[in-house]
C-alpha cells in the first residue's frame, strides 16, 4: 500500500475586533491600543486597522514602528500612504494592490487618512468592500484590531461589516449607555443588509467606571438587568494611569497603587478578549 505524507494542518484565518461605540470619551481608543500592546506580548501576529480620522491609534501604532526601525521616516498618518502602504480608505479601492505597513515584528498597520471623510459621500453599495479587501490577509495574521470613529455612519458600517465581533467599551453616564442601543441597530442592519450576517456581539467592554460613585454602581446594575451576559465580567475602573497609557500600556513603567491596579484590571480585560484568538 502506497504511503501518504500527513498534510499540514490548516492555517488559522486571523479573527477581527471592532471597538464600536457612538458616544465619544468611553475610552475607546484607550482599549483598542491596550489590546494591541497584549496582542503583540502575546506574540500574535496582529493587523491593525484605524477607521477614525482622528487617527490617535495609528499615531500609537507609528510610534511603535520608529521604536523598532528609528531611521523610519515616516511619523505622520499621511505619510504612510505617500509611502505607498495601504489606508483605509483605500479598503474601498476594488483595485488597490497595496500592502499594510510593518510595524514590528508582529504588527502592521492600514493606516487612517484624511481621504476616510469622503467615504460619507459613496453609496451604500460600497460598505461590503472592505471586508472583501482584508480576506487576501486572512492567513497572514491570527487578530485584526479596528478602532472606530465615535459616530454613526458608513465608516462605522464599513468597520462592522469587516468584523467577527463587536466589543463596545462603555462608560455609565446615559449619554453612553443610550448609544448602545443605537450600536446594536446599526449591527442588526448590518446583518440585515447581508453586509456581515455572521457579525457577533462580544460584550459590553465597562470602561473609566468610578468605584466610589452610587450612580455607577446603579447604573451597572440596571445594565446588567437589561442586557445580561453581554456585560463583560472584568471592569476597567477609571484610573489616571490609564489615560496616561498612550505609546506604551498601563502595566509598564513607574509602580505606584493606581497604576498597578490599572495594570491588572486592563490586562485582565485584554487577556479575556483575546484569549478566544490565541486559541483558535
Amino acid at each position: 500500500m502506497k504511503k501518504t505524507t500527513p498534510s499540514a494542518p490548516a492555517r488559522k484565518k486571523m479573527v477581527s475586533y471592532v471597538l464600536a461605540n457612538q458616544k465619544g470619551g468611553v475610552g475607546k481608543t484607550s482599549v483598542s491600543r491596550h489590546l494591541i500592546f497584549r496582542a503583540l506580548e502575546m506574540k500574535l501576529r496582529t493587523l491593525v486597522i484605524d477607521f477614525d480620522p482622528q487617527a490617535n491609534t495609528t499615531k500609537t501604532l507609528l510610534h511603535l514602528a520608529k521604536l523598532a526601525n528609528p531611521e523610519l521616516e515616516i511619523v505622520e498618518p499621511g505619510q504612510v500612504g505617500q509611502a505607498g502602504w495601504l489606508t483605509t480608505a483605500k479598503l474601498f479601492d476594488k483595485g488597490s494592490l497595496a500592502q499594510p505597513m510593518p510595524v514590528n515584528e508582529y504588527a502592521s498597520l492600514i493606516s487612517a487618512d484624511a481621504e476616510l471623510v469622503d467615504i460619507a459621500d459613496y453609496s451604500l453599495d460600497a460598505i461590503p468592500q472592505p471586508r472583501l479587501s482584508l480576506a487576501k490577509f486572512a492567513d497572514q495574521f491570527d487578530v485584526c484590531i479596528i478602532d472606530t470613529p465615535p459616530s454613526q455612519g458608513k465608516l462605522l458600517y464599513a468597520a462592522l461589516a469587516a468584523a467577527n465581533f463587536v466589543i463596545s467599551p462603555c462608560t455609565l453616564d446615559e449619554d453612553a449607555t443610550d448609544g448602545l442601543a443605537a450600536l446594536f441597530q446599526d449591527i442588526e442592519r448590518v446583518r440585515g443588509e447581508e453586509w456581515n450576517t455572521e457579525l457577533k456581539i462580544m460584550g459590553i467592554q465597562i470602561n473609566k467606571m468610578d468605584r466610589s460613585s452610587a450612580h455607577d454602581r446603579k447604573a451597572l446594575a440596571a445594565l446588567q438587568e437589561s442586557v445580561g451576559d453581554l456585560v463583560l465580567s472584568n471592569i476597567i475602573y477609571e484610573r489616571a494611569a490609564t489615560r496616561l497609557a498612550i505609546r506604551k500600556p498601563v502595566w509598564q513603567g513607574n509602580r505606584g497603587e493606581n497604576k498597578g491596579l490599572a495594570a491588572v484590571e486592563m490586562k485582565a480585560a485584554c487577556n479575556a478578549i483575546l484569549s478566544g484568538a490565541a486559541l483558535q
